[in-house]
C-alpha cells in the first residue's frame, strides 16, 4: 500500500533503481517513478533505459551539481510530489542521507532495490552477508585506511568512483604486498557486464570502468589485536642490532599515545621492535621505519615480513637524508640518531602543531641534547621518565636480580602551548 502524501501536500520518495539496466527495476520502483508528479534522475539512467519510466513522468530534471539539485528538489516539493532515483538500493551509499539532512522535517518514503555489490555478488557466485563494505568514490579515505580493511577482513566491497578506481585501489594493496584476491564488476546488469578477477599487482595498471565495484577476498585475514610481540619473536642477528625492549618499548607505546590511524616516524629503528608494535598498533595508519645500517635495514624487512606488516614501510639512509620524503607524521619516535638527533627534532618541530614526540636516550650526550631541544622553541609539555629494569637471572640454585642501563624517554609535543589542537593533552 502507497503511503498518503502529507498534510501540506508534499510527497519525497527516494527511489532505488538497481545497478543499471531496467531489467533490475522492481515493480515497486517503476510505480513510482511512474506516479511522480517531478522525477530527478541522473543522466546515465535516463539516456539508457529503454522504454524508461522516467519518460512517462509530467516533469524529468536531470541530477547535476547536488547543491542544485537538493535546492530544485526543495522547490518541486512545494508544487507537489518528488521521485528521486537513486543506483542501487538507497540503503547503501546513496543521496538518502544528505535528502534526510536537507529535509529533517519532511517524511520520506525509501523503494529498496538491486545494489550494484548484490550483482557482483552474484556473478561470482558468492554471499555478501559477511562483507565489509566500504566506498572510496567522492570520499576523503585515506589509502592506509584501504589497505587496513582489505588486511583485517575476510571479504572487504568497494565501490569506486572516477578519482579512485579499481586500479587505484590495486596500486594501494599492491604497493602494501597484501596477499588478496581481487575481483572488479564494471557495468553490473549491462548487456556489456564486464567481471575480471586477480592479484592486486596484475590489475593495478588495467583500465576499467570509473563505477566499477571491487571485492577484496583475503584467506587469511590479520586480527585486530593490541598484543604486543615479546623480544623472543623478533629475528635478531649474530651482531646483535639493537633493539628497545619489550619493557622499556612497553613504555615508549604508552608515552606515544598512538591512534588506529597514526602516521608514526621510528628514527633508528633498528631490529623493529617498536616499528612492528605501532603497525599493530595502527591498522588505519602508517609505520616509517627510517634506518642507516644495511644489515638493521635487511632485519627490519625479515621482520615486517614475519609479522605481516602491511602498513610499515623501511627507508634506508641516514635520518637527515630520509625525513624530507616522509609524509608529515602524527608521532615521533626516536630510538637511534646516528649523532643527528638535534637536526631530526629540529625538523620535527618546523613541520607543524600536534605531533608527539618521544627519545629514548641511554647516553648522558643523548639525554641532555633531547632535553634542551624538547624544552626549546617548537616544543611544548617536555617530560621525562627514567626506566629501570631488573632481571632475574640464575646463579647456580638460586636466582639474582640483574639491573640493565637505565633508559630515559623524554616526550614532548611539536608546537606552541597556547596553539593546541585536537592532539594535544588538553583535549
Amino acid at each position: 500500500m502507497e503511503r498518503e502524501r502529507d498534510k501540506n501536500g508534499k510527497d519525497l520518495r527516494v527511489v532505488s533503481v538497481g545497478p543499471g539496466d531496467t531489467e533490475h527495476l522492481t515493480p515497486a520502483a517503476e510505480r513510482a517513478l511512474r506516479t511522480a508528479d517531478c522525477l530527478f534522475i541522473a543522466k546515465r539512467h535516463l539516456e539508457s533505459w529503454t522504454g524508461s519510466p522516467a519518460k512517462e513522468s509530467a516533469d524529468v530534471a536531470i541530477m547535476g551539481d547536488l547543491d542544485d539539485a537538493l535546492s530544485r528538489v526543495e522547490k518541486k516539493l512545494e508544487e507537489g510530489s518528488v521521485a528521486v532515483a537513486v543506483s542501487g538500493d538507497a540503503g547503501v551509499f546513496s543521496l538518502l542521507p544528505r535528502l534526510r539532512k536537507r529535509f529533517p522535517n519532511q517524511e520520506i518514503s525509501v523503494v529498496p532495490g538491486v545494489s550494484s555489490l548484490q550483482s557482483l555478488c552474484a556473478a561470482l557466485g558468492e554471499t555478501w552477508e559477511n562483507a565489509t563494505i566500504a566506498s572510496v568514490h567522492g570520499r576523503d579515505m585515506p589509502p592506509s585506511k584501504v589497505a587496513g580493511m582489505a588486511a583485517h577482513n575476510g571479504k572487504t566491497i568497494f565501490f569506486c568512483g572516477p578519482d579512485r578506481g579499481p586500479a587505484w585501489l590495486c596500486r594501494v594493496l599492491s604497493e602494501r604486498e597484501i596477499d588478496v584476491e581481487v575481483a572488479v564488476g564494471e557495468r553490473l546488469s549491462y548487456p556489456d557486464e564486464r567481471v575480471t578477477r586477480g592479484r592486486p599487482s596484475q590489475l593495478a595498471e588495467g583500465t576499467f570502468d570509473p563505477l566499477s565495484v571491487v571485492r577484496v577476498s583475503n584467506p587469511e585475514p590479520l586480527l585486530f589485536s593490541q598484543r604486543r610481540p615479546e623480544d623472543s619473536e623478533f629475528l635478531r642477528s649474530e651482531s646483535r642490532i639493537p633493539m628497545t625492549g619489550e619493557e622499556v618499548r612497553t613504555m615508549a607505546l604508552d608515552r606515544l599515545r598512538l591512534s588506529p590511524d597514526s602516521v608514526v616516524w621510528d628514527i633508528g629503528a633498528g631490529t623493529g621492535s617498536v616499528s612492528v608494535a605501532c603497525a599493530r598498533l595502527c591498522p588505519f595508519g602508517e609505520v616509517h621505519a627510517a634506518e642507516r645500517l644495511s644489515e638493521a635495514v635487511s632485519l627490519l624487512r625479515a621482520n615486517k615480513a614475519k609479522f605481516r606488516s602491511y602498513n610499515l614501510f623501511i627507508h634506508e639512509g641516514g635520518a637527515a637524508e630520509s625525513l624530507g620524503n616522509l609524509p608529515r607524521p602524527t608521532h615521533v619516535f626516536v630510538g637511534g640518531s646516528g649523532g643527528e638527533l638535534r637536526q631530526i627534532l629540529e625538523h620535527v618541530g618546523n613541520l607543524s602543531e600536534d605531533i608527539r614526540v618521544v627519545v629514548s636516550g641511554v647516553t648522558l650526550n643523548t639525554i641532555a641534547v633531547a632535553s634542551q631541544v624538547l624544552s626549546g622553541p617548537g616544543f611544548y609539555g617536555m617530560d621525562a621518565l627514567q626506566v629501570s629494569i631488573s632481571r632475574s637471572k640464575p646463579v647456580r640454585d638460586s636466582l639474582i636480580m640483574a639491573a640493565r642501563n637505565p633508559v630515559t624517554l623524554l616526550s614532548a609535543w611539536a608546537g606552541r602551548q597556547d596553539g593546541r589542537g585536537k592532539g594535544s593533552p588538553s583535549s
